[in-house]
């Protein structure tokens, strides 16, 4: 296991790097802790700018374990850093792919949820569709008078003065109106679910 990272240490040349890789990878512990703490900073900026500040640090602690498991595969006397941002991207670009499968699972799921809800059987459907039309041919047997008021009233929620405003009938005529057509209304639906 790679040591944490306790402070973060100035960025040194990435020649040193290359040599410190070297050096660890035939035992030297000294070098290694001494890599492994100059390029948590190199590894926290790729990390802040793919994944955002609150995750950067778990990314650099994600993308160290990458690197102490594949050390062996650094070749002495090659460029270090752009090795080390290949295995930095790459763990960032996972992140990223864990998480939008995570978030499409769990949306997923919701929308799966929302349907089951939604979605009745279909002769629940029927019922529904049957009451509908119920309702909108009791709704064609009220005078226009009372229509309006249902609709200004009861569908646009409008109190009675704004109702009055936009309707061409005062408030007192708006709230009988109102008053009948529930009643017409009930005694039709309710006439219905009688017959059934």
């Amino acid at each position: 296991m790679p040591p944490s990272l306790d402070a973060e240490a100035p960025f040194d040349a990435p020649d040193d790097w290359g040599a410190w890789m070297a050096r660890a990878q035939a035992g030297d512990q000294q070098d290694y802790r001494r890599l492994l703490q100059a390029i948590g900073p190199y590894l926290r900026a790729i990390a802040r700018r793919m994944l955002g500040q609150d995750e950067a640090e778990d990314a650099v602690q994600e993308i160290l374990l990458v690197v102490h498991g594949v050390r062996h595969t650094y070749e002495p006397g090659r460029p270090f850093r752009p090795w080390l941002s290949t295995i930095a991207t790459r763990r960032c670009i996972d992140i990223l792919r864990r998480r939008q499968r995570e978030g499409l699972r769990v949306g997923d799921a919701l929308a799966l949820e929302a349907q089951a809800d939604d979605a009745p059987d279909p002769l629940a459907r029927l019922e529904q569709a049957q009451r509908g039309e119920r309702l909108h041919a009791a709704v064609a047997g009220l005078s226009p008078g009372q229509r309006d008021a249902v609709r200004l009233l009861h569908l646009q929620e409008l109190s009675l003065r704004e109702a009055e405003a936009h309707g061409r009938q005062r408030a007192g005529a708006l709230k009988v109106a109102s008053h009948r057509a529930l009643k017409a209304l009930r005694r039709a639906l309710q006439g219905d679910e009688d017959a059934r």
